[in-house]
């Protein structure tokens, strides 16, 4: 069931060797073998420091972020906790869009990597972030451990790339959902 637009993952982390931005990675080539798309957007990266005041003049990299965001039928999060908290270039990027309500009612998968008792601060400020959106959102937690990546820096473990995959096709199976009721 392949939608007009893709899905768009988005890494909350900076890190050259993230296992949430891997596994992203490998949501992305899993969900291909069903015909979907996944884009993977480091935009956040680039991003200026949310300022209010630049709000009517929203620099072209924000502009693009937000299209980006409107434009996919379901977005995909993968978020590192830091600090008990959610790491300061994501939030930035969800301060640039709250505005411009690209995520309102958007079917949003929030993916977490970490293991069971940890990141517990990160899901409960995350979920009140988005709740700010609107966003239609769902948790799944898909732990990985950074043995399960190759010497790559890959995720190939054939059962961590099925719950991927499976991430992806409930995500797309939402954004048809939303779609068809006129989201």
């Amino acid at each position: 069931m392949e939608l007009d637009a893709p899905m768009l993952a988005i890494s909350g982390s900076l890190r050259r060797d993230s296992i949430n931005s891997a596994a992203l990675r490998a949501a992305g080539r899993a969900a291909a073998r069903d015909g979907l798309s996944v884009v993977i957007d480091d935009s956040p990266r680039a991003l200026p420091h949310f300022n209010p005041d630049l709000e009517p003049f929203a620099p072209e990299a924000v502009q693009r972020f937000r299209q980006a965001c409107a434009e996919a039928h379901g977005v995909l999060l993968a978020v590192p906790e830091y600090t008990f908290g959610i790491p300061g270039t994501f939030k930035n990027a969800l301060d640039w869009l709250v505005r411009s309500g690209s995520l309102y009612r958007k079917p949003v998968a929030v993916l977490y990597v970490a293991p069971r008792g940890r990141g517990q601060h990160l899901r409960a400020t995350l979920a009140h972030v988005l709740k700010a959106h609107n966003a239609d959102v769902r948790s799944h937690r898909v732990p990985i451990a950074r043995r399960d990546l190759d010497e790559n820096g890959e995720i190939t473990d054939p059962k961590i790339v099925a719950d991927l995959r499976a991430l992806v096709a409930a995500l797309s199976r939402r954004s048809a959902v939303a779609e068809a009721a006129g989201a």
